[in-house]
């Protein structure tokens, strides 16, 4: 039972960065890309230190290409993400990118040839219509669905989509190459994907600007270093101990976390963030996010 409970770190650890994510991009640089490149340099740096643990022995031409495209799709899905959660509630963004488990059992279909029951397609109606609905609810009492919002919700599974491939890649390799060789590989992969914003108009000077506020650096450097660490540990020991549709199902809690910590930190006497609290707006996403949850928790069982 070793992999449920590193499922469950994972989801909640993962959880836990995504809020704070929203909180330094709201409140601590100037706009998403700027965080997009801190968290390269992040994610650089973290596979650099795990090179001396690394065993390059086991590293094939193939293994070592599926771990490029593996990181390089994760870092996809992090520009993708935070650019749209930049405008957007955590917890509308997360519901959505979650889904990423009903695409993990696409590809099994097409690629390796598995089965996908009508009870696998019933579920992946409801995680997809879950997803939706917590992604278009309003952030006021308005129930007006806007061009942008639909614009934002294919994006993030388009985002979803990727993060998908990318678990799909790391699980097909990780039996012929070591866990800490993965980590490394994708983490300077997904890393450069995301520090390559910084050849964007104005994004070298809000990270210049970024290096002189200290306490955004440290924020950055515990959220994306240390967390983010001990988040993508808890997964690799997950699917290393486990089977990658019993890890999903898991880690599929990850959206109930963020509701419910985004929930604490905006609280009056907080205010960190500015989620909804009260009403049919957070009736309506905490609904789309258990029906996104139940959804993927079927497609990963059935």
């Amino acid at each position: 039972m070793e992999w449920m409970w590193y499922s469950i770190a994972s989801a909640f650890t993962f959880a836990l960065v995504s809020v704070l994510d929203k909180l330094i991009i709201s409140k601590h640089v100037n706009n998403a890309n700027v965080f997009i490149v801190g968290v390269g340099v992040s994610q650089i740096i973290l596979g650099i230190v795990i090179i001396p643990v690394s065993a390059f022995s086991d590293l094939t031409l193939n293994s070592l290409l599926i771990s490029i495209f593996s990181g390089i799709f994760s870092g996809i899905y992090l520009v993708v993400m935070f650019q749209i959660m930049e405008s957007q509630d955590v917890s509308r963004v997360i519901p959505v990118v979650s889904t990423y488990p009903v695409f993990v059992a696409i590809l099994a279909f097409f690629i390796l040839g598995e089965d996908v029951t009508r009870y696998s397609l019933a579920c992946i109606l409801v995680t997809v219509f879950g997803a939706a609905l917590a992604s278009l609810s309003p952030s006021t009492g308005r129930s007006l669905i806007n061009k942008s919002s639909v614009v934002a919700l294919m994006l993030l599974f388009f985002a979803s989509i990727c993060f998908g491939l990318s678990q799909f890649l790391a699980k097909i390799i990780s039996e012929d190459l070591d866990m800490w060789t993965q980590f490394m590989i994708r983490g300077v992969s997904g890393g450069i994907t995301c520090f390559s914003l910084i050849l964007l108009p104005g994004v070298f000077q809000g990270v210049r600007a970024m290096v002189y506020k200290p306490k955004s650096l440290l924020l950055i450097g515990f959220t994306e270093g240390f967390l983010v660490f001990f988040a993508l540990l808890f997964f690799f020991l997950a699917i290393y101990a486990g089977k990658i549709y019993m890890v999903s199902t898991v880690m599929a809690s990850r959206p109930i976390f963020v509701i419910g910590i985004s929930l604490i930190l905006s609280l009056p006497f907080l205010k960190l963030l500015n989620e909804p609290l009260k009403g049919t707006v957070l009736a309506t996403r905490a609904t789309g996010t258990f029906l996104t949850v139940l959804g993927v928790v079927g497609v990963s069982l059935f």
